[in-house]
């Protein structure tokens, strides 16, 4: 029954990713609009003051623990700072930023919906709750997760690199200058389509929760909340490993020639 009840999750999660991709056009309705406008605002735009302190403490603990620690150069802990908060913790912290804030209220918010039976009075006025519930949420999470992805890396970079001249036999301008030869194009596209995709993902998995609750009953919608937060981690997660080893797991297996 298990494997079984999986199944139909994943068979529901993709059937939701399909509408949502062929009902993208409705976001031109002002109705679908206010709701996309809203879901970017609540997800993208509220949490920023709190992205600012985390950013830029992991940045600057990152360049002080491999320059006083393991006693590198300035060049070393900035690679190291490339490789582990452009790469992967920057999309990361993003991604369950966004999950702990918007993809347990979708979750929940939805679920309620439907236990109050409002989905089912938009129904009956001819309303899809797909249209209107989901695809703005979808696009809009999607979205604010690569931005908050950019703004967590630009906050961690650079904001690690200024507060570690502190603590550190470094100036800024060796850091800077070693993060400007080190970085490319691809390390920003990266991280930009991992966090789109990761957005994608914990969103359609939050509303296909929301919308079928474990039940009929108002203790349905905790654990439908939970549920979207468990799955939603783990899809996170996977995609990550997968990401890493296609892009950059190939090369290491010597597969393909790179300069890191």
């Amino acid at each position: 029954m298990g494997m079984i009840g999986a199944y139909r999750e994943l068979e529901g999660c993709m059937q939701l990713l399909g509408h949502v991709l062929r009902r993208l056009p409705v976001l031109k309705l002002p109705p679908m609009a206010q709701q996309l406008t809203r879901e970017i605002y609540f997800t993208g735009v509220s949490p920023m003051a709190g992205i600012v302190t985390r950013g830029a403490l992991i940045g600057t603990l990152i360049i002080v623990y491999v320059i006083e620690v393991l006693e590198a150069d300035a060049a070393l802990a900035v690679k190291i700072l490339l490789w582990v908060v452009l790469r992967e913790m920057g999309p990361l912290l993003a991604v369950f930023l966004v999950l702990q804030r918007s993809g347990t209220a979708v979750a929940t918010e939805l679920a309620l919906m439907q236990v109050t039976g409002e989905i089912a009075s938009l129904r009956q006025m001819r309303v899809d709750p797909c249209d209107y519930l989901v695809v703005p949420r979808v696009v809009g999470i999607a979205v604010s997760t690569a931005v908050l992805t950019l703004y967590v890396q630009v906050i961690a970079v650079g904001g690690g690199m200024l507060l570690s001249t502190l603590v550190v036999n470094a100036t800024f301008a060796e850091l800077a200058d070693s993060f400007f030869v080190l970085a490319s194009p691809m390390d920003i596209g990266y991280s930009l389509i991992k966090s789109l995709v990761s957005g994608v993902a914990l969103a359609i998995i939050s509303c296909y929760h929301g919308l079928h609750p474990p039940g009929t009953s108002i203790n349905a919608i905790p654990k439908a909340a939970i549920s979207a937060l468990t799955q939603s981690t783990l899809v996170v997660m996977l995609l990550n490993v997968v990401f890493a080893y296609l892009v950059f797991g190939v090369l290491l297996f010597g597969l393909v020639t790179a300069e890191l």
